[in-house]
């Protein structure tokens, strides 16, 4: 699976430790002179008739968070990465599962990689893990990392 100028998509979720994955996803990159696409997914909101207010909010935000998210996750590679330059910056709005699988498919990547987090009870039907979805439909490797979801936050 691993092999010299690899293709390696980074699934970027912010609540999986984002430092830590993308510390993990550029040393594999080093190592294998990989080009880096890093992607992160924005959930779109539902669009409902009777809550057409609310999406044309959800509209007009949309747009600022694609760009605050841009900056937040070029402020993350430029501590992780320092002169690895060989990294693309992908954001996208929908469901998450299905656009990280559809651009790993576009791209032709060798593997994606993402941050697992592991949640029990009822928090895990509430919240929902993304990491397990892609791996259920996915037709390129997946490697997984676990990431803990409390404890001391990425800086």
């Amino acid at each position: 699976m691993f092999r010299k100028n690899m293709k390696i998509l980074v699934a970027l979720g912010f609540t999986e430790r984002p430092k830590a994955v993308l510390e993990k996803a550029i040393t594999i990159a080093r190592q294998f002179e990989a080009e880096v696409y890093v992607m992160h997914v924005i959930t779109e909101m539902p669009k409902l008739n009777f809550y057409y207010d609310a999406y044309k909010l959800w509209e007009d935000f949309r747009d600022s968070a694609v760009k605050e998210t841009l900056e937040l996750m070029n402020s993350y590679v430029a501590k992780v990465a320092g002169d690895y330059e060989n990294i693309e910056m992908i954001i996208d709005v929908g469901e998450p599962s299905v656009k990280i699988n559809a651009k790993a498919e576009e791209l032709d990547v060798d593997v994606v990689i993402m941050g697992h987090h592991v949640r029990k009870g009822i928090s895990h039907v509430i919240h929902q893990n993304n990491c397990e979805k892609v791996v259920r439909f996915a037709k390129k490797p997946i490697l997984s990392f676990f990431v803990e979801e409390k404890g001391k936050p990425d800086n």
